[in-house]
């Protein structure tokens, strides 16, 4: 699987790792494993650097919606995400953008440095 994912227990931080093409199905089940790992409410950085996706249009609202019924569970930490490539980025901008009224916190970069500064800087998650 081209996802994975690790819990920092003392940062209080989950890194994701992505690689080869990642389809809309892996990344529900990403959602799910997380939910499941209690991980939802952390801060996230995933490094996507040197992955790529063929997620379409509609995959990517629906993914808006998974995040919608998700903050109405709880909470949501922020999630910054981190690609070299035109497509996954241009992807991930355009579900940064569809979420933007949800509560929840969403950065697209091109240098994992810039991410991980942007997550220390983000504030805490918040009950919705």
């Amino acid at each position: 699987m081209p996802i994975t994912f690790e819990i920092d227990p003392n940062r209080r931080v989950l890194y994701t790792l992505v690689s080869g093409v990642v389809t809309y199905e892996e990344l529900v089940r990403h959602l799910e494993e997380e939910e499941r790992a209690n991980g939802l409410g952390l801060p996230e950085v995933i490094d996507g650097r040197g992955a790529t996706t063929d997620l379409t249009t509609r995959q990517v609202e629906s993914l808006v919606r998974i995040t919608d019924t998700l903050a109405r569970k709880g909470r949501l930490g922020a999630l910054a995400i981190v690609t070299d490539d035109d497509l996954a980025f241009g992807m991930a901008r355009m579900y940064q953008l569809l979420a933007d009224g949800l509560p929840v916190r969403i950065g697209v970069f091109r240098e994992l440095r810039d991410a991980t500064a942007w997550l220390k800087a983000a504030p805490p998650a918040t009950p919705h």
